[in-house]
């Protein structure tokens, strides 16, 4: 018996194929993707039903609305800090403008949940522990952008019967990266040196901190979200383990699941709009969702290196775990 017909823009991206594949069960899935993600390594489970396309093409919006989907999980992005840089016009387009049509469109078509990936990017630095009432002041145009999106969110569906939950998701990592991709994810590009047998570069102060999540930990919260009675009609909430790590001590723990005693470590200056660092609150977020437990740092890196001890081909075209092993469990 099918649930319901769930839409994830973004659904071939790294956070995107590994959420369509933990709803896919019992649920009818409609995935619209670009397949331009630099993120992840673009996958798609042939049981769906996919769009190729952008979110800012009329046609595209046009099937999604005869598709007319019960929920609507918006994770279509241009999603990088360092990225941003490279074509801010699209970076804006993309983030800020294209959630305004989605978000329309869910309210036009009435729809049950509407899900917005915003980013731990809409704060900016802080040296205070993150709330989700923390100031907004985002250091780079992809944290505009994101908060665009959320702004666009709140004025078109605040006032409906829509059920929305805006996740401000904090660094992700985990199988299905792009590993060849050095201007997103700081735990996927160190890491990728340690596969690629090379010196590690770290760009910016070893003494960075930041939140750092397991994709199963991530994509777990965001299914929860649907049907969580303890979650108000309109929430925005901090998607993080609120667990505060120091890139030198990501470094170290990196070299450590991988059973090495030292690297080759060449340190650089900053990239445009890095934040020195962000450390989340998780008191509300683990209210909201019975004390979860979040795997930790070690253990992720562990099950991370399974995945990327297996890689084979370095174009990564045919490295994706699902493409690995169709019962991968992340």
């Amino acid at each position: 018996m099918i649930k319901n017909k769930i839409l994830i823009t973004g659904g071939a991206g790294f956070i995107g194929a590994h959420l369509a594949n933990e709803l896919k069960k019992n649920n009818k899935i409609m995935i619209v993707d670009n397949l331009e993600n630099k993120g992840g390594i673009p996958h798609i489970d042939k049981s769906n039903f996919f769009v190729k396309g952008n979110i800012l093409d009329k046609k595209i919006l046009k099937k999604i609305e005869t598709w007319k989907p019960d929920i609507i999980y918006h994770l279509a992005a241009q999603s990088g800090g360092e990225g941003a840089y490279d074509d801010p016009k699209k970076d804006f387009d993309t983030n800020g403008f294209g959630t305004y049509l989605i978000a329309k469109l869910a309210k036009k078509i009435k729809c049950k949940y509407f899900i917005y990936a915003s980013s731990v990017a809409v704060y900016g630095s802080s040296k205070k522990k993150l709330t989700e009432n923390s100031n907004i002041n985002p250091d780079s145009i992809y944290g505009i952008s994101k908060y665009a999106g959320e702004m666009f969110v709140n004025q078109i569906l605040n006032k409906t019967n829509v059920k929305v939950r805006i996740f401000r998701i904090f660094n992700t990592y985990g199988p299905g990266e792009n590993l060849q991709n050095l201007k997103k994810g700081m735990v996927s590009i160190y890491c990728s040196f340690i596969w690629k047998k090379k010196p590690l570069i770290i760009k910016g102060s070893l003494y960075r901190y930041r939140n750092l999540m397991y994709i199963f930990d991530c994509v777990n919260i965001l299914c929860r979200s649907i049907n969580n009675k303890k979650l108000k009609k309109f929430e925005i909430l901090n998607l993080s383990n609120g667990k505060k790590i120091i890139v030198k001590d990501l470094v170290k723990m990196i070299l450590k699941v991988n059973n090495l005693k030292e690297w080759k470590i060449i340190n650089k200056k900053d990239t445009p709009g890095d934040s020195f660092g962000n450390n989340a609150s998780d008191k509300i977020l683990k209210k909201k969702f019975n004390d979860y437990k979040f795997i930790n740092l070690e253990d992720g890196l562990k099950k991370y290196f399974l995945w990327i001890n297996k890689i084979k081909d370095k174009n990564l075209i045919n490295s994706h775990p699902y493409k690995i092993n169709k019962n991968y469990k992340i």
